[in-house]
């Protein structure tokens, strides 16, 4: 009885794993060839919203953000490290910035990849902050949603592809999620 009990468990869950996570959503070009001498870019996506904004400050400022979700995405600790940093270097001293200039040093300084990521979350909050104040003279930013994030609370990032690169799996769940919200 109880072997049929944990069956059912594993069946539900695994259910409801695929629907939260789209697996029938999975785009064709999530194939990647890993050969020995090439390194595999699981960021690369069929179409990108190049974005433009108004303010100079917060374009590079976004740019650097999409720099650190790639890393995110391919797994790569040590780039994040070095993409936040730069985006440390680029943030005003402000009141208005303490936040984001803080996030941004803790994660350069910070190897372990998973605490990155849970870091991940406060630099999404606090870039989307300005991204939403900002004007937008072209494209579009995807603010997008994983449901299985930080175990089921859920975590959001931002995107210049509407098609889903998950920075808090990599390529674990590289598609699981979805767009919430368009930035325009």
């Amino acid at each position: 009885m109880r072997t049929i009990k944990r069956f059912f468990i594993v069946i539900v869950f695994m259910a409801l794993a695929g629907v939260s996570c789209n697996k029938d959503k999975k785009p064709e070009s999530v194939t990647i060839d890993d050969h020995e001498n090439e390194i595999a870019d699981y960021n690369k996506t069929d179409s990108r919203s190049e974005v433009k904004f108004s303010d100079a400050k917060i374009q590079e400022i976004y740019s650097l953000y999409l720099s650190v979700k790639a890393a995110l995405v391919n797994s790569e600790s040590s780039i994040v490290q070095e993409e936040t940093k730069k985006l440390e270097a680029v943030i005003e001293d402000s009141e208005e910035n303490d936040q984001l200039k803080a996030v941004s040093k803790l994660i350069s300084l910070t190897k372990d990849i998973k605490k990155q990521r849970d870091f991940f979350v406060t630099l999404t909050s606090e870039v989307e902050k300005l991204v939403s104040k900002a004007e937008i003279t072209s494209g579009e930013v995807y603010k997008q949603f994983c449901p299985m994030a930080f175990d089921g609370e859920g975590g959001y990032w931002l995107s210049d592809s509407k098609e889903v690169r998950n920075p808090y799996y990599g390529k674990k769940m590289l598609v699981c999620g979805n767009v919430e919200k368009t930035f325009k």
